[in-house]
């Protein structure tokens, strides 16, 4: 593929969610994908060949999927736009944190260059998008952010346990919902909590944040909160 070639969203939209699923170290295969964006197998299939051929990713004999350092760079390029485009709707046309998500995934793909650096200037290179997430090129490496912060999941810690939020998880197939629920449980990013009642980290993946049992008690700002495990394996938190 020629360096100055424009990238459909679609395979835009593909390569920031590899990147997603491998920053927060989830094993990315194509049923994933599929689920993901509620696609064919086979429409997966292809185009994970067509990726490949471009040099954007590698797989191995398990068909696992991999970034190469292209597919890292063309991955951090589109979503240092999208993050920076959900600070701009929050920082500067005072829209809830919440409701950026969707008004992002449309617009990432037509920022260019310029309006990119004019943004980032004006919003005084912030370092994260609404959601705490890294965005690349304006911290030292988004690629190993949850690590460098010693982040874990909400899910794993125990009764007791105090921490702090760091992000919300941008690996769930209906962001959207996720963050509306945290929204609507005051769950936000630097929002300290203790746990109350741990989860039991059941794992696995699905479409409802709130698809069980209140499962996982915590104490937020004097309240009571409960959440969903499924919930609570999406905020990535810092133990204090």
């Amino acid at each position: 593929m020629k360096a100055d070639e424009v990238l459909s969203a679609t395979v835009e939209e593909y390569l920031e969610t590899i990147y997603n699923l491998q920053m927060e170290e989830e094993i990315v295969i194509g049923a994933r994908l599929a689920e993901r964006f509620q696609v064919s197998a086979p429409t997966v299939t292809e185009m994970l060949k067509r990726l490949v051929r471009d040099g954007f990713i590698e797989m191995n004999s398990k068909r696992h999927v991999t970034l190469t350092e292209a597919g890292y760079q063309a991955a951090e390029a589109v979503l240092r736009r999208h993050r920076l485009t959900e600070r701009f709707l929050v920082d500067m046309l005072g829209m809830q944190w919440h409701e950026v998500h969707e008004e992002a995934c449309r617009l990432e793909h037509f920022i260019s260059g310029a309006v990119e650096s004019r943004v980032t200037t004006s919003l005084n290179n912030p370092v994260t998008c609404p959601h705490g997430n890294p965005i690349p090129g304006l911290v030292p490496n988004a690629r190993t952010y949850l690590k460098d912060n010693q982040a874990v999941r909400l899910s794993t810690l125990s009764n007791g346990a105090k921490a702090r939020i760091l992000c919300v998880s941008e690996v769930v197939e209906d962001e959207e919902a996720l963050i509306s629920y945290m929204h609507a449980k005051a769950l936000t990013p630097e929002t300290r909590l203790m746990v109350l009642a741990a989860s039991v980290d059941a794992g696995g993946e699905g479409v409802a944040v709130d698809r069980g049992p209140q499962d996982v008690q915590l104490l937020v700002n004097d309240h009571t909160v409960s959440i969903s495990d499924f919930a609570a394996r999406k905020l990535w938190v810092v133990l204090e």
